[in-house]
């Protein structure tokens, strides 16, 4: 019987190991790549688990699955990308007003054959959870905020902002559309690294 308390104590002791041991870490920043129209974040646990003839998919149902999935489907959706890119990105990973969106992308004057200016190109990108909850379940509504670091909004003095509504739909994220465009944001107090370097 002077054995039960040790072989109790430790079980506990097993048990709370056990539990200390599996609590998950926070997901580390991912990192940027360039995509159709821009620059996005990517992640090897959250997204985009499939990226195939210039579009981006399967990204997780969490906060940060929505933040890279909403850094991947905007740049995609924008005059920058390439037309074909666009359409196929609003047909089938968006909603909204679809129909302001194709006007906005018809009307754009043809994209110049110089590279990207470098001031305007993402160093990093911060995320916050606006609104919503990605648990919600299918059709729940999230509201990201993104904000990067680029030479040309520093100049500004301030980070590029834009706020993005997503809906989990099919299982996967779409994106609101149109996508308004970016603010100057003034610092990333309540945001969180998406990707890239601070």
């Amino acid at each position: 019987m002077r054995r039960l308390p040790t072989l109790l104590a430790a079980a506990v002791t097993l048990v709370v190991a056990t539990s200390c041991a599996a609590a998950p870490e926070p997901p580390a920043a991912g990192v940027l790549v360039d995509v159709p129209g821009g620059v996005a974040a990517s992640s090897p646990t959250h997204g985009p688990g499939l990226v195939r003839d210039g579009r981006a998919s399967g990204f997780r149902r969490d906060e940060l699955g929505a933040a890279l999935a909403a850094s991947h489907l905007a740049p995609r959706v924008g005059t920058a990308a390439d037309p074909v890119i666009a359409v196929a990105t609003l047909a089938e990973q968006c909603w909204g007003d679809l129909d302001a969106a194709r006007s906005r992308l018809a009307t754009a004057q043809p994209g110049s054959d110089a590279p990207p200016r470098v001031d305007s190109a993402p160093r990093a990108l911060f995320y916050r959870l606006v609104a919503g909850d990605p648990r919600d379940g299918d059709g729940a509504a999230v509201v990201v905020s993104l904000l990067a670091t680029t030479e040309q909004a520093e100049v500004a003095g301030g980070l590029s902002r834009m706020d993005l509504t997503l809906r989990w739909t099919g299982g996967d994220w779409r994106l609101r559309v149109p996508v308004q465009r970016p603010a100057l944001h003034a610092g990333t107090d309540g945001y969180t690294l998406l990707g890239g370097a601070p």
